[in-house]
């Protein structure tokens, strides 16, 4: 299984807002501009984050004039877990290179004993955000 990190960039957290805000607006079309503005990113680099998101299944597009992003599910069927896993794809810890075959002990045990403990992490991530949906967000951080 591929491990992520939690917050490696700002991918998560841009898509988390992107997601937010197509559900408070109740499933109309967003621009990609607007979306950009709300964020506070520039548009080419949302609409690669769309891409993700729509290839994930989380968001529908609609191409040309008039056209732009809406939620692809309700966002009670979106949880924090399905967002990560379509943004975030870098090892929860960062390794160095280490050779498996060196007479070092602990060099030799390295990337056995950094690929266990990301797979506790990746695990333990992936449970905690699994409990919260977008639509969890808009109901305990979003006012009207």
């Amino acid at each position: 299984p591929t491990t992520r990190i939690m917050l490696s960039n700002t991918h998560f957290s841009m898509a988390i807002h992107v997601l937010s805000a197509l559900a408070y607006n109740e499933g109309e079309l967003m621009g990609s501009d607007d979306l950009a503005k709300s964020v506070g990113t520039n548009p080419s680099f949302l609409r690669g984050l769309i891409g993700r998101l729509k290839e994930a299944g989380l968001v529908e597009t609609q191409m040309g004039k008039g056209g732009g992003t809406r939620i692809g599910r309700k966002p009670s069927k979106i949880s924090l877990k399905d967002i990560y896993l379509a943004t975030e794809s870098k090892p929860g810890l960062k390794k160095h290179d280490c050779c498996d075959t060196s007479k070092c002990p602990v060099q030799a045990g390295m990337n056995s004993m950094l690929s266990d403990i990301n797979g506790r992490v990746e695990k333990a991530v992936q449970s905690e955000l699994k409990r919260t949906t977008v639509a969890d967000l808009l109901a305990g951080y979003i006012k009207d």
